[in-house]
């Protein structure tokens, strides 16, 4: 049985919803130390990250909620060191100078595919140098190989590509902390990362999940976890993104299905969101956040209609569910 899990973007809250919503998956009975492959966006990048050097679900979730870490985990910790200072919230000022203007690579690309171009991907390629540096924080991540079945969605700032580093024939060789740091390079506030000479920024800026990377790769299952993504109709004032969140996730997911993967989506109920808030980089609901996220997991997991695709994840069926 082949597995991929999917970790989108989502900032702070995002990687306390991950936690959540993947211990719910790890007491119904699947690790997801043990995916083949993780692609991980931006939050999703430290997540997976996490997950790849052996933080197992559970942890995560504990470690969000200051519960009780297992003695591997808090090793673990300790090594990665937990106690970082926080980040300096985003200010407005940062976007009143030093705005960009359209490299001839995203001109060039416009003009050869335009019925591709996107232009809120462009606009956010154009903006100002953010003014914090996260590589350093990212460096805690790197050891002496770098995890197998990781793969880091970033995109290239000059023209908005999306590059997929540490697959095989995408991107540049890099570093885990730079990859990590380059996905989490929020324009206009976190500094755009150099690699191999080229500047990446968020992944998210491409696609908050970026899960269609996983098409065609001969996967019978992927759990996809979607913090920036919404279940139902919402009137909120980050309802427009989170609805054009959705209806790409909504795309990304068919890719998958089409190729006959069964797929596992979790995404937050509006429940959820009044938890999360509306600011994503939020330190003060981490708790909150992972406990709603276990709760809606849980709940979800023990719906009939997912039984079956469970039960490939855990290995207790031999039976081949529709892929819905």
């Amino acid at each position: 049985m082949r597995t991929g899990l999917v970790l989108g973007a989502g900032g702070i809250v995002g990687q306390a919803y991950h936690a959540g919503v993947l211990a719910a998956f790890d007491d119904a009975g699947w690790d997801a130390r043990s995916a083949d492959v993780i692609v991980g966006s931006s939050a999703g990048s430290v997540t997976g990250s996490l997950l790849r050097l052996g933080l197992s679900a559970s942890d995560l979730a504990a470690w969000a909620t200051e519960g009780e870490v297992s003695e591997e985990g808090a090793a673990l910790l300790e090594v990665l060191g937990s106690d970082l200072p926080e980040l300096p919230p985003p200010s407005p000022r940062d976007l009143l100078h030093g705005w960009r203007l359209p490299s001839r690579s995203l001109i060039g690309r416009a003009i050869r595919r335009p019925w591709a171009f996107r232009p809120g991907v462009a606009a956010l390629t154009l903006l100002p140098d953010g003014r914090v540096d996260i590589r350093d924080r990212a460096q805690v991540l790197d050891g002496d190989e770098r995890p197998d079945g990781l793969w880091i969605c970033v995109a290239r700032r000059r023209d908005g590509r999306r590059v997929v580093l540490g697959r095989r024939g995408d991107g540049p060789p890099s570093r885990l902390s730079d990859a990590v740091a380059a996905s989490c390079a929020i324009p206009g506030y976190l500094a755009p990362v150099t690699i191999g000479g080229v500047e990446y920024i968020d992944g998210g800026v491409h696609s908050p999940t970026n899960a269609d990377v996983l098409a065609d790769r001969g996967l019978e299952v992927v759990v996809v976890v979607s913090p920036m993504s919404c279940h139902g109709i919402l009137s909120g004032v980050d309802a427009p993104v989170r609805w054009a969140a959705q209806r790409r996730l909504d795309r990304e997911l068919a890719r998958l299905r089409a190729g006959g993967t069964h797929v596992i989506c979790v995404a937050p109920t509006r429940r959820v969101l009044a938890t999360m808030g509306y600011n994503a980089m939020a330190d003060d609901r981490t708790d909150r956040v992972a406990t709603a996220g276990y709760r809606q997991a849980a709940s979800l997991l023990r719906r009939p209609g997912l039984a079956d695709r469970l039960a490939l994840l855990t290995g207790e069926s031999s039976a081949a569910p529709a892929a819905a």
